[in-house]
């Protein structure tokens, strides 16, 4: 009786080691894959800036992005000397993982060299629910359409509106351009 009672607790000590070593290795293998998934993670994570489905490169912050496009809109509301100029539309940061970002400077300075659209937070001229031209601001088309009604000897003025548009700086025209349309439209 006491081999048996000998090779029982044999049993018992064997089967106790190897669930100790089933549960060490369990744990290892969690606080492995954890610890490996956090390292990536880390040191990886940031986003692929695309405009109109073309990749411009890394950044490891949306808010690098917003600083750089900030920047730049800043220089060129100096620059046109509006204060409703926006960089083009048309960008998509997806999240990616990133192995050479791109500082402040080098993402403005390929922002600045890719040819992005810029846009003016200007209004539409419209006449009888036409669209006559743009302009860059509401004030600007306000003091247009009462410049021609100032200067114009023609009893047929219709009915002209404004309205806030976004739209490309291009498509805008200045002033003297604006008023000689408005003259040869109503013509």
């Amino acid at each position: 009786m006491d081999d048996i009672i000998k090779i029982e607790r044999e049993k018992r000590r064997i089967q106790r080691k190897r669930k100790r070593q089933r549960s060490s290795i369990v744990a290892f293998m969690i606080l492995f894959i954890v610890t490996s998934a956090g390292v990536v993670g880390a040191q990886t994570q940031g986003y692929e800036v695309f405009y109109h489905g073309e990749s411009l490169g890394y950044v490891q912050s949306s808010g690098l992005f917003k600083s750089a496009v900030d920047r730049i809109e800043n220089n060129l509301m100096e620059c046109y000397n509006y204060d409703n100029i926006h960089l083009g539309d048309g960008f998509e940061l997806i999240p990616a993982r990133v192995e050479n970002p791109m500082d402040l400077d080098t993402c403005v300075k390929v922002l600045n060299s890719n040819g992005i659209e810029l846009y003016v937070s200007g209004a539409a001229i419209l006449m009888d629910g036409e669209k006559i031209g743009t302009v860059t601001s509401l004030d600007q088309a306000q003091g247009l359409i009462e410049a021609y009604k100032n200067i114009s000897s023609n009893k047929r003025i219709g009915d002209f509106k404004c309205v806030e548009v976004m739209v490309p700086l291009s498509e805008t025209k200045d002033f003297a351009t604006m008023l000689s349309t408005l003259k040869a439209h109503i013509k």
